[in-house]
């Protein structure tokens, strides 16, 4: 009983460790950013119109005479209060005081305390007891992976509606998982539809999720009965109605319309359903393939797809349909959208409220293949790390050629250390590497002994070869990357071929992961045979 406390309290400290290495972080100025932060200080203001502050972004809608941010407006509405606390404790001053940035960067970086930092924390939170729920003992693991390994990290310290909304949605489905323990609870489903609803009044693609959680519910065998459909199902729409009632007032408040949105007065968004048409597999391809594409930056999320398929022959169909669904949904209609990378970003940023769900698995994986999975989440960490504290947001994928060369050259982005004067350096950087270090650290503590066989451990080597030659090689000569740059131009912006093509932009980098999941692999493998000694004497 007290090893299994133990266990428990590092797994916790792991993760708090790793929200904390998000809070060392003060990211640059970006359109997306700004956007969330014009609208907080409008409706700070009694207003809904950003026409005093519209030149600092170009993600925003020109409606009747007036300017409005392109966001949805749930990020922001939930910010505000914070903001207003902010605003009495007189965080300009200590904005400007900072060496970091620029003022606005700072105030942006401390509603992100709120606005991306704290959900970031509680999605890990909820992914590490969920994948324990599956796999126990596994869920810390699986967790500061999603954590430090995927896109989930980038946008833990950008002013994003994504990690906010992602939350809300895995939060609804953990309690359908608890409602499902137990008597069938309308309140719980109520809790779930209201989580749905004001995920979608942050992120409108949430309302995927939503139908994909709905039918998950009606898989409820005990519960299919006419009396007890009506009672969940009401519960859990009844739930999202009020959830969405922000969107719905914001709208008409706005536009003097209750279903009118921002978006709907960009020109490219009412193309299709809101920019989105028929899904195509060569777009596909590179929100998957390309140079900052979901497998090529976080490898280790192919065998999330597969603890998937472990999960559903183990007799939890119904919740490895649920995660297969929303992960189909999503890579569907991202692969329809006019901008699949939506701008300025290291990866397919839309493509984030399907992880937590994919990361579940992983605590399946690390039990089952740990070897290969030890292998593939220290690539993914590696080239998620380097990009976050680099330069996450690239415009194009010729611009991922800039993570290895601002590594060599020790030129990082702005941290808690660089405001008080440490540089961008390694002097700067140094708290975010000491926390995220901590925490996989505590988490491999935190997890129970793996099984390593030398043939694992070959299929491992295998595969990080073979990751790295396709990662350094293949976007480019399969002409991936060409087809990422000609949607971005198709989207409306010539300027993404003005340095050409390029090529093998993650020459560099590749490699460089390559060894990290060689020296991951191995450590793995000493740790294992000197335990065997230990025991054996």
């Amino acid at each position: 009983m007290g090893a299994r406390v133990t266990k428990r309290r590092l797994a916790l400290a792991a993760i708090l460790l790793v929200g904390a290495s998000y809070a060392t972080i003060i990211q640059s100025f970006s359109w997306n950013q700004t956007s969330h932060y014009d609208l907080i200080r409008a409706l700070n203001q009694n207003r809904t119109t950003i026409d005093q502050y519209q030149v600092n972004t170009g993600d925003k809608a020109y409606y009747r005479g007036h300017w409005y941010s392109a966001r949805a407006p749930g990020l922001a509405l939930f910010a505000l209060p914070f903001y207003d606390t902010l605003n009495l404790l007189n965080a300009d001053a200590l904005a400007r005081w900072s060496q970091a940035q620029r003022g606005d960067d700072e105030m942006i970086y401390l509603i992100g305390l709120w606005g991306n930092v704290l959900p970031g924390l509680l999605l890990l939170l909820l992914v590490w007891r969920v994948a324990d729920r599956f796999e126990p003992g596994y869920g810390a693991a699986a967790a500061v992976t999603l954590g430090l390994g995927t896109l989930i990290l980038p946008l833990s310290t950008l002013l994003f509606s994504h990690v906010f909304a992602a939350f809300l949605g895995f939060l609804a489905f953990t309690l359908m998982l608890r409602e499902r323990d137990g008597p069938p609870n309308p309140w719980l489903l109520a809790g779930a539809g209201l989580a749905i609803g004001y995920a979608v009044a942050s992120e409108y693609p949430l309302f995927f999720v939503g139908v994909v959680l709905g039918l998950y519910l009606l898989s409820r065998r005990d519960a299919l009965t006419p009396l007890g459909v009506t009672k969940r199902a009401g519960a859990y729409i009844a739930g999202g109605l009020v959830g969405v009632i922000p969107l719905l007032l914001y709208n008409h408040y706005a536009f003097h319309s209750w279903t009118h949105l921002a978006y709907s007065n960009i020109p490219r968004q009412q193309q299709g359903f809101f920019g989105i048409s028929a899904p195509s597999l060569k777009v596909l391809a590179t929100l998957l393939f390309d140079s900052r594409g979901l497998l090529t930056i976080s490898p280790v999320l192919a065998l999330g797809a597969l603890g998937t398929i472990v999960l559903y022959n183990r007799g939890k169909r119904a919740e490895a349909l649920t995660i297969a669904g929303i992960c189909l949904c999503y890579v569907g209609y991202n692969s329809g959208y006019y901008l699949p990378f939506g701008g300025g970003f290291m990866g397919p940023r839309f493509l984030t409220t399907m992880l937590p769900f994919l990361a579940v698995p992983l605590g399946i994986a690390y039990k089952r293949w740990p070897a290969p999975t030890i292998a593939l989440a220290a690539v993914s960490i590696t080239t998620t790390v380097v990009a976050t504290t680099t330069h996450p947001l690239v415009g194009y994928e010729t611009e991922t050629v800039v993570w290895a060369r601002y590594l060599r050259e020790g030129f990082f982005q702005p941290t808690i250390a660089t405001a008080v004067g440490l540089g961008r350096g390694w002097g700067g950087i140094w708290p975010f590497f000491l926390a995220a270090g901590g925490a996989i650290v505590l988490a491999a503590l935190a997890t129970p002994r793996l099984r390593l066989t030398r043939a694992s451990l070959l299929v491992a080597i295998a595969l990080l070869a073979g990751w790295a030659l396709f990662a350094a090689l293949a976007p480019t000569v399969l002409g991936i990357d060409h087809r990422g740059l000609l949607s971005i131009v198709g989207a409306g912006d010539h300027t993404a071929l003005h340095k050409g093509f390029g090529d093998y932009p993650l020459k560099t980098l590749a490699p460089l992961a390559f060894v990290v999941g060689l020296v991951a692999s191995g450590a793995c493998s000493m740790f294992k045979s000197r335990s065997a000694l230990r025991l054996r004497a």
